[in-house]
């Protein structure tokens, strides 16, 4: 590359191609869609260009990754923004992962394939899909978020069968959610369960959690935030849009659009991308919307929320640094007043939902004692 100044627009898709490749290696549950992963192996191809697109054109072309991989060069070099070198690295592992599949054993081969392609195979026991999801999972890219049906998720979540599987639950999905097409019903059943269920399994903390707290501000806290898991971009709308201008209250939905356009300079789904965006912070209570702007504050924390998303980000029982909660992203994504975050500890404490919160000098410590599971059934008893 000349040693000269990048422009804004290459700085920015330099940016997001370094930061899909470091989610993807710090194994973030949700990151198993072929169109992420198809994304980041083209960015050794292709320099210098978002990739996302020439990733959705091969998936529309050709069907699935699965199909993607096992072209033809020919057949990919005639794709548009695809060349010789982008077509080599598809082929190339191809013919990599051929010697593996054929040694693993038809049901290692089976959970394989689902994990890659999320295909649906019944004889695939729960629980050994479980195991593979969570050993295996890369972190989702920061991609543009086609759309929110995060308050269909609200709203549906206290309805779910009393069940963790989440084949069970997309039927259910399939079968009940409002929309009129089977193939919109489809795929927004898929994305509820890559949002809601990022562990693969439709986890009973959060289906006996929607049950207690249907319509209420609680329950729309704790899928915001299972939202933004799936979904970094939202952190980055918190980080680089929302909190610098917490004071003021207020930014100009134009400069979502411009935001993202600067992320993603080469699609043109941009308005839908920033819709889904301001659907997203209003189904979750964290912002209030206009017509031209989007409204916020810093947010009063609800005790029994913010124990359910600390036992999230700090899943095992023991002592942690309250500073790193204090600073946990997710947390301070959630637009919680930052003033109230140690009082809301020793809440907690109070209410027998962790052991104890010690600080002595400039140790500051906080112990918990339960799984999520367990802090759950204590709130729902």
């Amino acid at each position: 590359m000349p040693d000269e100044v990048l422009s804004m627009k290459d700085h920015n898709t330099k940016r997001h191609r370094e930061r899909i490749r470091e989610r993807f290696l710090a194994g973030d549950p949700s990151a198993i869609s072929e169109e992420s992963l198809l994304e980041l192996l083209l960015t050794y191809a292709i320099p210098q260009k978002d990739t996302l697109p020439f990733a959705r054109k091969l998936l529309k072309k050709f069907g699935s990754l699965d199909l993607v991989l096992s072209a033809g060069t020919d057949d990919l070099c005639n794709t548009e923004g695809i060349k010789e070198y982008s077509a080599t690295l598809i082929h190339l592992i191809e013919v990599i992962r051929k010697p593996q599949t054929a040694q693993k054993t038809p049901k290692e081969n089976i959970i394989h394939q689902t994990l890659l392609f999320e295909k649906e195979h019944p004889q695939v026991s729960e629980s050994s899909m479980k195991e593979t999801i969570n050993r295996n999972s890369p972190r989702q890219r920061s991609g543009l978020i086609g759309k929110s049906v995060l308050k269909e998720a609200i709203e549906v979540l206290p309805l779910l069968p009393d069940t963790d599987s989440v084949t069970e639950v997309r039927q259910f999905l399939r079968a009940n959610l409002h929309f009129s097409a089977e193939q919109t019903r489809k795929r927004n059943a898929n994305y509820i369960i890559q949002r809601m269920f990022p562990s693969g399994h439709a986890d009973k903390a959060i289906r006996s959690f929607a049950k207690r707290y249907t319509n209420k501000q609680e329950l729309r806290d704790v899928c915001f935030y299972r939202f933004s898991k799936a979904e970094p971009l939202m952190l980055d709308i918190a980080f680089d849009l929302i909190m610098p201008a917490i004071g003021l209250g207020k930014i100009g939905r134009q400069r979502i659009n411009e935001y993202l356009a600067g992320l993603f300079p080469d699609l043109t789904s941009i308005k839908d991308g920033s819709r889904a965006i301001v659907e997203t912070l209003s189904a979750g209570g964290i912002a209030r919307p206009t017509r031209t702007h989007i409204n916020f504050s810093y947010r009063d924390i609800l005790m029994h929320s913010f124990a359910f998303i600390v036992h999230s980000e700090f899943p095992e029982p023991g002592m942690y640094d309250i500073t790193k909660l204090e600073q946990n992203r997710f947390i301070k994504g959630m637009l919680w007043n930052p003033t109230r975050i140690l009082p809301m500890i020793y809440e907690l404490r109070n209410n027998d939902f962790i052991s104890k919160v010690s600080e002595i000098d400039t140790v500051r410590q906080f112990t918990t004692k339960w799984t999520l599971e367990e802090l759950v059934d204590r709130i729902t008893k």
